[in-house]
């Protein structure tokens, strides 16, 4: 026993070090830098700091899908240990890097599970292990996919179902259970293609599966006595697993992931992501032989000539297997057991298929052949698959398991796998390992201070790094983040479009810099600059934060034009950002009101020729009038209707308005469109 131990432990030692030689330089930054590029990584972080101060009473609602409606994500809590003792960022590095170590582990195990080996130091686990810890997909997604990159569960899951079949136990069957669970939180996707990676087992071990004696508890009368070596267990223990499973993943699975079945329930679509992102989305079919472009070495030479014309984005487009793990599986694979080979090789068509959507894709070019995959894009579960090409996780797992089994059968010299595991780490190198610091701008020290419930922070809204950096740093100053694009899928869909409808707050959060440079009027003659101090008043928002470093020097010129006309704010420069601040006291006089403009306006725009603002009307469009003093005030909403209209427009176009809000709505009858023309906002005071 000492013996395996030390074995498994040696094997550990070995992923280490080549996990720490293969991701340089992220073990030398692990306290100032963080590894991956773009938002996710602070996705990532914000959620372990937010979920670890919801403590025992936010794990509890989790676990037991407590709350409203919505998209759950529990991929940080079988990391949490790890987040309250080190913190962030080392945390999130120290998690990235044990990705790739448990990675190569997990395929060893399963290599010497499959193959029935006395040693978890044979060829075949070694350099099945170091395949697909580096293994181009996992690689890419090592980018900052939290979830995508958690491969280690699949091989993991895989050996101990084996191992759980072959001899039963207790212990194996909860086991089992917790990593199915823990799979299920971390990258919900895989438990889809695990079940279907099952179906395909099933079909091709159906004989061995209806005669073993592990499944004995579904037999009856004679047929449920328990043959050698099962004898003396009884059928009792087989239930009592049974039950222990089904517990696990009823409180592992289905309960944590009540709010999201509800919010498939509620018919709003926000699961369904629609067919123009599924296409996007899909795998092409030579990305599984085109090597990715971050390889040091050929990368740019195959990105110039093939990568950059994928679709998708940089990590979601690399599906890379490996031509010398598909050469050594070609000339070498007689050996191979032919059920093995089969399950395999199924396995890997079927995903690869999948993987490459409803229609086919050649080089980035969308081709008119319809693929499988199409016959399940409208059904529930897959409708909400958010980025199928991951299917095609299974084609280089099961591709490498194949490469195992190659060398489990062909090459047993210490010396020919040095050669081969030297080959693999040339060709899936990826240093230097791409890093983002970890450290935030100053700008945020100065919010504690400043009133308000919320911020508005530019370009949260338009590029996802700077909202994801943005909405970490929410929990430094405990304010929300307006118009923040990295949560627009977690935030209620109503709410969010009323921010970015309202005047002046929508000119800056998706920086018109044509409308800020220019000051071009608001829909129904409204100032930017008078608008903006009520909007802010009215979103409870009192200071504006610019990401200088984040921005064109056309967009922070326009900004800072913009905000020198207005004298009602106090601005603060940092290194990276500029901060200002409304001064009350201070600045240009409002008249406290603004109008929102509401759905069922069309073509709303601007004719400079006519210098006239126009809106067309096909049947009902909607206004909102908001007043943020504190007395009733008169409104009046002049307009004409421009030459070519047809039919009736009609509304209320004098009013009273109270403080608060009111709906306006226009309502077109007859033929055509109604459209307006120079429409305007009367503001008169009933009272000082």
């Amino acid at each position: 026993m000492k013996q395996v131990y030390r074995e498994h432990f040696i094997a550990l030692l070995v992923f280490s070090l080549l996990a720490i030689f293969m991701t340089f330089p992220v073990i030398f930054h692990m306290k100032t830098n963080i590894a991956g590029s773009g938002g996710d990584p602070w996705q990532t972080m914000w959620r372990f700091e937010s979920k670890a101060t919801s403590g025992i009473s936010g794990f509890a609602s989790d676990i037991f899908g407590l709350g409203e409606p919505r998209l759950a994500n529990l991929s940080v809590w079988p990391w949490m240990p790890l987040h309250l003792v080190f913190g962030e960022p080392i945390a999130y590095n120290v998690i990235w890097l044990l990705h790739f170590i448990l990675a190569g582990y997990a395929m060893a195990v399963l290599m010497q599970v499959l193959t029935r080996s006395t040693t978890i130091l044979s060829p075949a686990s070694i350099l099945a292990g170091i395949a697909y810890m580096f293994m181009p997909y996992h690689v890419a997604h090592s980018l900052g996919h939290f979830g995508a990159m958690q491969l280690e569960w699949i091989p993991f899951i895989v050996a101990s179902a084996i191992s759980l079949f072959r001899s039963p136990t207790i212990l194996k069957t909860i086991l089992f259970g917790l990593l199915v669970t823990t799979q299920a939180w971390t990258e919900h996707h895989y438990i889809v293609w695990l079940s279907l990676f099952a179906l395909i087992t099933g079909f091709v071990y159906r004989s061995e599966l209806l005669t073993s004696p592990s499944l004995s508890f579904v037999r009856r009368g004679d047929d449920a006595k328990l043959p050698s070596p099962y004898e003396g267990e009884g059928s009792g223990m087989r239930w009592a697993q049974l039950l222990i499973l089904l517990t696990i993943l009823l409180l592992g699975i289905i309960f944590p992931f009540i709010p999201t079945m509800k919010l498939a329930a509620t018919n709003s679509g926000a699961l369904e992501l629609g067919a123009s992102q599924t296409i996007r989305f899909s795998a092409d079919l030579f990305s599984f032989i085109v090597p990715p472009s971050y390889h040091p070495i050929w990368g740019s030479l195959f990105d110039s000539l093939f990568t950059q014309f994928f679709t998708g984005n940089d990590a979601e487009n690399v599906q890379y297997v490996g031509i010398s793990i598909l050469l050594a599986i070609l000339f070498f694979h007689k050996h191979i057991p032919v059920k093995q080979k089969r399950l395999w090789i199924l396995t890997a068509v079927f995903f690869g298929s999948m993987s490459l959507g409803p229609v086919l894709h050649i080089f980035g070019k969308l081709t008119t052949l319809p693929l499988p995959y199409a016959l399940f894009t409208n059904l529930p579960v897959f409708s909400a698959i958010r980025v199928i090409a991951r299917a095609g996780v299974m084609v280089s797992f099961a591709s490498i398991v194949l490469f195992g089994w190659v060398i489990a059968t062909n090459f047993q010299r210490v010396r020919t796998s040095v050669v081969i595991g030297f080959i693999l780490l040339l060709e899936f190198a990826f240093f230097p390992f791409p890093m983002q610091s970890a450290m935030l701008s100053p700008v945020y020290d100065n919010l504690q201070n400043i009133p308000g419930k919320a911020i508005i922070e530019l370009p949260a809204a338009t590029n996802y790094t700077a909202a994801s950096r943005s909405l970490y740093a929410s929990l430094r100053h405990a304010k929300e983040v307006l118009g923040n694009i990295a949560l627009e899928r977690g935030q209620d869909t109503d709410v969010y479009a009323r921010v970015k409808s309202i005047p002046s707050i929508r000119q800056l959060l998706y920086l018109r810099t044509t409308d800020l440079a220019e000051n071009r009027k608001e829909f129904f003659d409204q100032d930017l600059l008078e608008t903006l101090p009520d909007a802010m008043k009215y979103l409870d928002a009192r200071a504006i934060i610019i990401h200088t470093d984040s921005l064109s020097s056309l967009q922070n010129a326009a900004i800072e034009g913009f905000f020198e006309k207005n004298s009602g704010f106090v601005k603060r420069s940092f290194e990276d950002a500029i901060l200002y601040v409304l001064d009350t006291a201070r600045g240009i006089q409002t008249d406290g009101v603004f109008l929102i403009r509401g759905k069922g306006w069309e073509h709303v725009g601007y004719d400079p020729k006519k210098q006239s603002v126009f809106g067309e009307i096909s049947q009902e469009a909607k206004v909102t009038l908001v007043n943020i003093n504190s007395y009733p005030v008169s409104i009046v909403l002049q307009y004409s209707l421009a030459p070519g209209s047809e039919g009736s427009l009609k509304a209320t176009n004098e009013l009273v308005l109270q403080p608060g809000e009111r709906e306006i709505l226009f309502t077109h009858a007859g033929n055509g469109k109604s459209v307006i023309q120079n429409p305007v906002l009367r503001v008169s005071p009933l009272s000082p």
